[in-house]
């Protein structure tokens, strides 16, 4: 039982947890960490926040990408034609005063060429202003984004250390009772040696000292993959050595406080994300009803045109040619396609707005939740810790009394057994007590 829970929480650990990997081709080394630092490693390697990262440069390059838009924006384009037969036109024989008769003519010159430079500066264009507008608020959204990323992987990583801490105190107590069953065991042998133990006390006693090796065995297997979890949650490479420094007689577990009375829904980061995509649906409302506006754009160019019969002397004369003008867009009227558009943004609008209002009373219900059950498990793990130490004072009166004899094997197989199971609920309610005080902190918006 001890070990199928143990194996279900670090099961769960990885099933709950986004599924996170390395992202650098760190050689693999000696690291001994307590959480501090496997938090500050998995922030620096883990692949989503690597990622996040360069969602936020890429955002910043999104931002300039639009601002350039605003740039003067120069054209050239060139040309080389050779008219291979060129066109016929008819026109009245204007030479000869004869206007009824029509004869055959040709236009322009077998070569041409032509090269133009052009410049277009945008003076007013409402797409191009809100763009900027919304651009920036991407860019907000993807550092928000990021943070939330960071969050999460604080929370995975802080209840996969947990997992190790619980695994190496499982081991530590598995260890503890291994000790002082095998002297029980010992003494029982030298005792049936001289005729005052019988078989069946030494068999009794065998029989709970194997189970306590094979749980020993059986604890460190589980040891190593909850390392293992631990280390794929902070995108360490599988090959690197991770020694945890810490153990749970670090943890003032008892002095943990859930205080839910000063949290704003505000400092949850979902919040602010919400808000932002708010803004962002504004921003896109405010584009379909300045869709109406007319649009300005200013240019000026210059060309020179060469004409020639032949293609050697095509380049010899140039022709200049300049412009300076402005070009306005009015749409008018385009049926009512925009009207629908913009009902159609101010409905999206409303929505995101009652989304965050419904955010709003899902945090408190989560908040709620995560406080109800921290208090639940802590209060169990205050009792099991109780309980455990009253067991093992049962097993060790026992144990004495065994060697006096005046009690049985039986009686120490029993309370051993008990001692275990009280070690079971022991090490259970301290995992649960550390997993939902993390989700109290993350409910709350304490984990930045």
């Amino acid at each position: 039982m001890h070990c199928r829970f143990f194996l279900f929480t670090l099961l769960l650990l990885s099933g709950i947890t986004p599924a996170y990997g390395q992202a650098d081709s760190t050689q693999p080394g000696s690291y001994a960490y307590n959480l501090a630092n496997c938090i500050q490693y998995g922030l620096a390697h883990q692949n989503d926040v690597v990622n996040a990262r360069l969602d936020v440069q890429f955002s910043q390059e999104q931002i300039k990408e639009v601002t350039g838009k605003f740039l003067p924006h120069v054209n050239v384009n060139g040309s080389l034609i050779d008219n291979l037969k060129l066109q016929t036109s008819v026109i009245p024989d204007i030479a000869n005063r004869n206007y009824d008769k029509k004869i055959p003519v040709q236009f322009g010159t077998k070569w041409s060429s032509g090269v133009t430079g052009q410049v277009d500066q945008v003076v007013f264009n409402s797409d191009y202003f809100l763009g900027l507008k919304a651009s920036r608020v991407y860019g907000d959204l993807s550092k928000k984004t990021y943070k939330r990323t960071e969050i999460d992987t604080r929370v995975a990583i802080t209840k996969a250390y947990y997992a190790v801490l619980a695994s190496e105190e499982n081991i530590r107590l598995a260890k503890a009772n291994m000790v002082q069953l095998k002297k029980t065991l010992a003494d029982t042998k030298a005792r049936f040696d001289v005729g005052v133990a019988e078989t069946v006390d030494v068999d009794r006693i065998q029989v709970s000292y194997n189970n306590v090796i094979t749980d020993i065995e059986t604890q460190i297997r589980l040891l190593v993959y909850a390392t293992q979890l631990l280390k794929f949650q902070m995108g360490m490479p599988q090959e690197a050595q991770l020694t945890i420094t810490e153990t749970v007689k670090d943890l003032d577990v008892e002095a943990f406080v859930s205080d839910t009375i000063d949290y704003q829904v505000q400092d949850r980061i979902e919040y602010g994300i919400q808000t932002t995509q708010i803004a962002l649906n504004e921003l896109s409302l405010k584009s379909k009803k300045m869709g109406y506006l007319p649009q300005l754009n200013a240019y000026v160019n210059y060309g020179v045109n060469y004409f020639a019969s032949t293609f050697g002397d095509l380049y010899k004369t140039g022709y200049g040619a300049s412009a300076l003008g402005l070009s306005l867009t009015w749409p008018i009227f385009a049926g009512t396609e925009r009207l629908h558009q913009i009902r159609e943004e101010r409905i999206t609008l409303k929505k995101s707005q009652n989304d965050l209002e419904y955010l709003t009373q899902q945090i408190k219900l989560d908040v709620a939740n995560s406080n109800t059950e921290y208090l639940n498990n802590k209060s169990k793990y205050v009792t099991q810790k109780t309980n455990m130490g009253l067991t093992q004072g049962i097993y060790d009166r026992i144990v004495l009394k065994y060697q006096q004899g005046v009690a049985t094997s039986l009686d120490v197989t029993l309370a051993e057994s008990d001692l275990q199971q009280a070690q079971v609920d022991y090490v259970q309610a301290l995992l649960l007590t550390l997993i939902s005080k993390t989700e109290l902190d993350k409910a709350m918006g304490k984990i930045k």
